[in-house]
């Protein structure tokens, strides 16, 4: 799956497409239902999610009603959800 990067105001935008379409997807084990290779899908997003979480990257949701954007941290539990804005906040 291809996940764009963009630059905009200083920050790095990644468009989540279907890898993480909405902040309930943010947690590990939540992969899309018609997902053909739901351990593959789960390795990248753990890899994705700790570089996001590091360099602070801005995840943009198409399929989120409530939220447009999010940041992630670490935590001892794992990646979980920092905040989450309007794009037009940046």
């Amino acid at each position: 799956m291809m996940i764009p990067h963009m630059q905009y105001k200083g920050r790095t935008i990644a468009f989540m497409a279907d890898l993480l379409p909405s902040v309930h997807h943010i947690p590990l084990a939540w992969v899309m239902a018609y997902d053909t290779r739901p351990l593959l899908s789960m390795a990248e997003k753990q890899d994705f999610l700790g570089s996001a979480a590091d360099e602070n990257i801005v995840l943009f949701f198409e399929h989120d009603a409530h939220n447009q954007c999010a940041t992630v941290e670490r935590t001892e539990k794992g990646i979980r959800l920092k905040e989450t804005f309007p794009l037009s906040a940046l």
